[in-house]
C-alpha cells in the first residue's frame, strides 16, 4: 500500500447490525412493559410476544442500515490531510491546521475530537460542521464502530501529529 494512499476507517456493517438489533429488541421489551402496565396485565402468549419482539429487532435493523448507511461516520488519515466524514457531511483538514486530534471513551462511545489551530480556515458550510469550543472550531466524529479499531486511529494520527506540534 502506497504511504500517500492513507487509511480509511469505516463503520462495520455486521457490527452495526448487532448494536441496531440490540436496540431495537431493547425498545420492542421497554414497549412491551409499559403496555403491560397500562393494560394491568400480562400477554397471554410470552412465546408469540418474544417471537414478534425479535421480528421486529430484525426489520428495525434493516430498515434503519439501509436508510442511515450514507449517513456513517469515517475517517480517511492520509499523507496531506485528515478526512472526516459523518452525518452525510465530510470535511478534508490538512495536517498543519490541526492543533490536536484525540479519541475519547473507549468502546463503541469513543469520539475523535480534532481542534484546528487558531487562525485556521474552516471548510465551507456546506461540509461536516466544527463545533466552537473556547473559541477555537472542533470537529466531532464517532469512532467507536469504525474498523480498524480505535487504537489503530490513534497510531495513525500520532504518526502525523508530531509533525503538526513542530510546526509554528
Amino acid at each position: 500500500m502506497d504511504e500517500r494512499d492513507g487509511m480509511t476507517f469505516r463503520t462495520s456493517i455486521r457490527l452495526m447490525f448487532m448494536v441496531m438489533l440490540l436496540i431495537g429488541f431493547l425498545a420492542w421489551v421497554f414497549v412491551q412493559a409499559v403496555y403491560s402496565l397500562v393494560a394491568g396485565r400480562l400477554p397471554t402468549d410470552l412465546m408469540s410476544t418474544a417471537a414478534s419482539g425479535i421480528l421486529y429487532a430484525v426489520a428495525f435493523s434493516a430498515l434503519s442500515l439501509a436508510l442511515h448507511r450514507r449517513n456513517w461516520p469515517s475517517v480517511h488519515v492520509s499523507d496531506p490531510a485528515l478526512g472526516l466524514a459523518g452525518k452525510g457531511r465530510a470535511a478534508e483538514l490538512p495536517w498543519p491546521a490541526i492543533q490536536s486530534a484525540t479519541v475519547h471513551r473507549p468502546g463503541p462511545f469513543a469520539m475523535l475530537q480534532v481542534t484546528l489551530q487558531p487562525g485556521a480556515v474552516v471548510p465551507s458550510a456546506t461540509t461536516l460542521r466544527p463545533r466552537m469550543c473556547a473559541g477555537q472550531p472542533v470537529y466531532t466524529v464517532n469512532v467507536g464502530l469504525l474498523r480498524p479499531a480505535t487504537r489503530v486511529l490513534r497510531t495513525e494520527l500520532a504518526r502525523h501529529l508530531p509533525e503538526v506540534a513542530s510546526g509554528p
